[in-house]
């Protein structure tokens, strides 16, 4: 089984859009609902996922590193973010609690 692999294009810079930033709020979700894959001791390891990008959301459990974009592709249901250092998945709501990531 692959890590992650982390997808990135330099080629369309993104505008300067500084202004006021949503708050996001984070829920664990389980990585079964989330992705095709295989639970191994205590990881789940899933073929071919490929991140689209960086957050500025930082993970809320082991607070190493930015979570990373992945979106809805062959072997991932739901789109989430994900802790590259922990292996965990997260949905991401809105303060209405409405998904700020749409499928």
């Amino acid at each position: 089984m692959n890590q992650m692999n982390h997808y990135h294009s330099g080629a369309y810079p993104v505008p300067d859009q500084r202004g006021i930033e949503p708050v996001l709020f984070l829920v664990e979700l389980d990585p079964q609902r989330v992705v095709d894959g295989v639970r191994y001791d205590d990881n789940y390891l899933a073929d071919d996922v490929m991140a689209c990008g960086t957050m500025r959301e930082t993970c809320p459990i082991c607070e190493e590193g930015h979570l990373q974009l992945v979106l809805r592709q062959k072997n991932v249901r739901v789109a989430h973010l994900f802790c590259i250092e922990c292996t965990r998945c997260f949905g991401a709501f809105l303060p209405d609690g409405s998904p700020a990531l749409s499928d």
